[in-house]
């Protein structure tokens, strides 16, 4: 198949644009930079169009003779810049979805995410973290969050009203390579994922500290695996049995323990980790486990990674980039 993917070239997208190529696909990745570092294994297997999400005629473009589009393409810093959040979140999601439906494309995957289930309160957080189904209510808080749940009833909209199969996927944390180059720095919170900084910072000899937070619960699935998620929607039978799917490991796992896992695969890490809660001091905890049970049963996803398999992946893939 055809397959176009926008944001193709970001931290997630790489390792999409990987998992279809290793499937045979023919890939046409749709972006707004000509930065190839995190695809140079494989620039030369990849048809590049540069332009923007919100623009329908470079969109046009990128999606001639496409069979499925995955949309990647999101705009993260919401909070400090709104206005773009929603133009691109929002706006450029609709965009993509009428490009697609124009263009006869057949399936359109879109990348939502675990905001939409908003602050985690109750036993959806802390201590319990009970697991969330995809039936579970949408609280949405942050300016990302509200801008990708507009996104998912955009996309659900031109589902139910074109030819166009529309699903979204609602992913939990996901870590690995490229993080920190496409961020900037080693940086241990903020944008940047800490535990992706808590694998390459020991990974390169450093240290890493965090001053508290050790007893924090979250999901954690690996790049590869949601890359994987995202290569068997694209590649399933037509009249999916559902629109949305959560993709996850299913299980908490503390910072700490996370930890744990690093310090088994080098055991020189200098890692600091302190107690508590809340290791990225958000106004609003964020913290939670995403139920699985519907993408294991309808396409047979589950992930192949457990933590200490990701983490040799992780730093095996860091040094040989190197």
């Amino acid at each position: 198949m055809r397959v176009t993917v926008t944001g193709g070239l970001g931290v997630n997208g790489a390792w999409v644009v990987r998992a279809l190529l290793a499937r045979g696909h023919e890939v046409v990745v749709f972006e707004n930079r000509e930065d190839l570092t995190l695809v140079r294994d494989v620039a030369d297997r990849i048809e590049l169009v540069v332009g923007d999400v919100r623009d329908p005629g470079q969109l046009g473009a990128a999606l001639d003779r496409a069979d499925v589009v995955v949309h990647l393409a999101a705009f993260v810093a919401a909070e400090q810049d709104p206005h773009t959040a929603i133009a691109v979140n929002v706006g450029g999601t609709a965009q993509v979805c009428a490009a697609a439906a124009a263009a006869g494309v057949r399936r359109l995957v879109h990348t939502s995410s675990k905001a939409v289930y908003g602050p985690t309160t109750g036993t959806r957080g802390f201590p319990a973290y009970d697991p969330i189904t995809e039936d579970g209510e949408r609280r949405p808080r942050g300016m990302y969050d509200i801008t990708k749940t507009a996104a998912e009833d955009v996309v659900g909209w031109y589902g139910r009203t074109t030819d166009l199969e529309c699903v979204s996927l609602r992913f939990s944390t996901i870590y690995g390579p490229g993080k920190l180059h496409r961020h900037g720095g080693h940086v241990g919170i903020g944008l940047v994922s800490v535990y992706s900084s808590m694998v390459e910072l020991p990974a390169a000899g450093e240290p890493f500290a965090l001053e508290h937070g050790g007893e924090e619960r979250d999901d954690l699935v690996y790049v590869v695996d949601a890359a994987e998620a995202i290569a068997t929607v694209v590649e399933a039978p037509e009249s999916l049995p559902h629109n949305v799917y959560n993709v996850s490991s299913g299980r908490a796992l503390p910072v700490a323990g996370f930890a744990d896992v690093i310090r088994t695969v080098l055991p020189d890490a200098v890692l600091d980790i302190g107690g508590g809660l809340n290791p990225m001091d958000a106004k609003e905890s964020a913290y939670m486990v995403l139920d699985n049970t519907r993408i294991r049963r309808d396409l047979g996803w589950s992930p192949r990674f457990d933590p200490e398999r990701a983490v040799r992946h992780h730093v095996d893939h860091v040094r040989a980039s190197r």
